[in-house]
């Protein structure tokens, strides 16, 4: 009797590990999903979003005459191989002499699109842009006030260049060089006055930068 009390008990215990030991005991029964596939050679894309430069020589150089200035380059992206670049740029200076005195403060902004050659918003790249410059110039002459003029002008233009983009984490520098055109009107008045210290801009422009990205 004791013998088969003992196997009934072994029975029992015995089903009741295999419940437990079940897989599908606690489950919906349905089959385990496949491994996910991991692509091991993604990359994230680390292209910015924005990007803001300044001109260090253009601007060092107008220092060394007693010139303040200020040049940006901001640009923003469009797409991996494309980016929208703004220019602004603001000068201003004041010359005194014994007798004499000139005020000139000049703003300039340019806007333009950026082609890179390949992706990643560096390397080679051309940028065709519009320009539009403002230019106010006052003379003052004390031996004869009849001398004296306040000049204004606006011009507007296109400039073209071809350059290449260094960027390394978050610091970026670029070189470019091209050509820009700009037209200045005045008034009747003032061309008579400026007629030969103004012309028709046509110049080859150079710049260097560098910045941080974001």
């Amino acid at each position: 009797m004791i013998k088969r009390t003992i196997l009934s008990c072994l029975v029992c215990l015995g089903i009741a590990f295999a419940d437990l030991a079940d897989p599908n005991q606690y489950t919906s029964g349905a089959e385990e999903p496949a491994t996910p596939v991991v692509n091991i050679n993604h990359v994230e894309n680390d292209e910015p979003m924005f990007a803001v430069s300044i001109h260090p020589i253009s601007m060092f150089i107008l220092s060394l005459i007693d010139v303040p200035s200020v040049f940006l380059t901001i640009e923003g992206n469009l797409g991996s191989r494309m980016s929208l670049i703004t220019r602004p740029n603001m000068v201003w200076a004041d010359f005194t002499d014994d007798d004499e005195g000139l005020d000139i403060f000049v703003f300039g902004v340019s806007e333009g699109l950026r082609a890179y050659m390949g992706e990643g918003h560096r390397g080679l790249y051309a940028d065709a842009h519009f320009v539009y410059n403002y230019v106010s110039m006052e003379y003052s002459y004390d031996r004869n006030p009849d001398d004296d003029f306040d000049a204004h002008l606006n011009g507007f233009g296109f400039a073209l260049y071809l350059g290449h983009k260094f960027r390394s984490g978050f610091f970026t520098s670029s070189f470019d060089v091209g050509y820009k055109f700009v037209k200045y009107s005045a008034s009747k008045k003032e061309r008579e006055d400026l007629e030969d210290a103004t012309a028709v801009g046509s110049s080859f422009d150079i710049n260097y930068t560098f910045g941080v990205t974001f």
